[in-house]
């Protein structure tokens, strides 16, 4: 072997050493690209809930989040002239600072049971701003009662999927002229868990209907399937021991 050639084991050890090399450099910037796209891709979640709906509350507690779901679908609903329908408040399940306490009765052909509903809840009103909250303008029709159904759905809808650990939304409605308030809407999590799974204008599509078009708007079906059984007949009575409102649900028979 001539003293200036480098020993075979020599050259291959260099060579070795500079496809090791090649291989980290590569690995490196794989691994820097992967860092890059992961800290700027959207999570899939995040961007499903940001599509879900054109709006969301700026808050999932229920100190602010109920009162901007109802400030927010309140003015989507109008009468035929183009005045909003009624007023929506909305805040959590109390009564003058008493915890409310759903009591739902069952008919009894179903067992007759009286269910107490736990969990925490949002409680919305609606007021037409007439007398004891009955829509003052026009006549009360079936129709109108439908908008107002697909109304508080819109309310659960929201509250359901933007308010941190609801489990139930009660909706009351403006009684008729020279009534009392007496009829509520009450939707459970499971009742529309279909619907929060897909976007909202798939259930409720835009745009919002009136009383004079509800009944021929699409999805208005689904919207009485999905309210048919939520309504009831409402009272409010004091607990006798605790400090508490027991909220009494009774079944409503409607024929729409």
């Amino acid at each position: 072997m001539s003293g200036g050639a480098r020993p075979p084991a020599v050259r291959y050890a260099a060579r070795f050493q500079l496809f090791i090399g090649a291989l980290v450099f590569v690995a490196v910037a794989a691994a820097a690209l992967a860092f890059v796209f992961a800290a700027t891709r959207p999570d899939r979640r995040t961007a499903a809930r940001d599509t879900w709906a054109p709006f969301k509350p700026s808050s999932d507690g229920l100190d602010t989040g109920p009162r901007e779901i109802a400030d927010y679908v309140g003015r989507q609903y109008r009468l035929p002239s183009g005045e909003q329908i009624v007023a929506v408040t909305g805040g959590p399940l109390v009564l003058q600072d008493l915890p409310m306490t759903i009591a739902v009765r069952e008919p009894v052909a179903d067992g007759g049971h009286i269910r107490l509903l736990d969990g925490k809840g949002v409680l919305y009103r609606m007021c037409g701003l007439g007398d004891k909250c009955a829509i003052a303008k026009g006549t009360a029709t079936k129709e109108r009662g439908l908008l107002l159904r697909r109304e508080a759905l819109e309310l659960a809808l929201y509250s359901f999927h933007d308010l941190r650990d609801v489990k139930h939304v009660v909706v009351f409605i403006p009684p008729e002229k020279g009534k009392v308030p007496s009829v509520a809407l009450l939707f459970g999590r499971g009742d529309v868990a279909g619907q929060l799974a897909r976007p909202l204008t798939a259930t409720l599509p835009l745009p919002v209907p009136n009383s004079d078009t509800i009944t021929t708007a699409p999805n208005t079906p689904a919207v009485r399937a999905l309210t048919f059984a939520n309504l009831f007949n409402f009272k409010l009575t004091d607990a006798n021991q605790d400090a508490r409102v027991f909220l009494v649900l009774d079944p409503l028979t409607t024929d729409s």
